[in-house]
Parts: structure tokens; C-alpha cells; sequence
């Protein structure tokens, strides 16, 4: 369909889709220092289809942790620490594992805590 103007029309502007600000972020500390994730949800889709599919769980807690990515690193960690970690920060942010995002951002007071 054309508008009159000659442009085709538009039914959903992704572009005008900005983050919800959050009140608070998820932290947590690891040999003393503090580090702050992201909201897994707010992730590169091609990280998060990499973590799916099996793979690339290096990138997706790099994506998450951003610029504290560097000196989380550095830190020796278990995988069951780190599971952990994902866990509770995904707990935070009230999402689940292969969960939809619709419900949580419609409303504060369903966020899981």
C-alpha cells in the first residue's frame, strides 16, 4: 500500500523503539569488585540465537556485562558459579529461561523480584 505522499506505508516504526528505563540495574560483586548486567533481554538477538543454539556463551556474557566485560574476565569463575549468576540476574530483571518478554514490561508491579 502507498500513501499519497508516494511512500509505502508503515506499520510498526522499530526504529522509535527505545529501552524502557529502568529504575535499577541487576550488580553483583566477584572478588570485591562490583560489576552490573545488562537485561538479558536487551541482548544482540544474534547472541542470545548463539546461546540457543549451544554455543557462544562467552559472547553473551560479554554483551551482558558491556563495558565490565574486561575485568570480569580476568576473575577465575566456575561454570556452576557462573550459571548461577545468569540465573539470578535473569530472576532480577523477573524472565525466565525461553520465557516471553511481553508480560514483564507491561507492568511493574508482575516483575519478579
Amino acid at each position: 500500500m502507498i500513501t499519497q505522499s508516494g511512500e509505502p506505508v508503515v506499520h510498526f516504526d522499530l526504529d522509535a523503539v527505545e529501552s524502557e528505563a529502568r529504575d535499577e540495574h541487576f550488580t553483583f560483586t566477584l572478588g570485591g569488585e562490583v560489576f552490573t548486567m545488562q537485561p538479558p533481554e536487551d541482548a544482540d538477538w544474534r547472541v542470545v540465537d548463539d546461546i540457543s543454539n549451544g554455543a557462544g556463551l562467552t559472547a553473551f556474557v560479554q554483551e551482558l556485562l558491556g563495558n565490565d566485560y574486561e575485568k570480569f574476565a580476568k576473575h577465575k569463575l566456575t561454570s556452576r558459579k557462573l550459571g548461577l549468576l545468569i540465573d539470578e540476574c535473569t530472576r532480577f530483571y523477573g524472565i525466565t529461561p525461553g520465557e516471553s518478554q511481553a508480560s514483564k514490561r507491561s507492568s511493574k508491579s508482575t516483575r519478579r523480584r
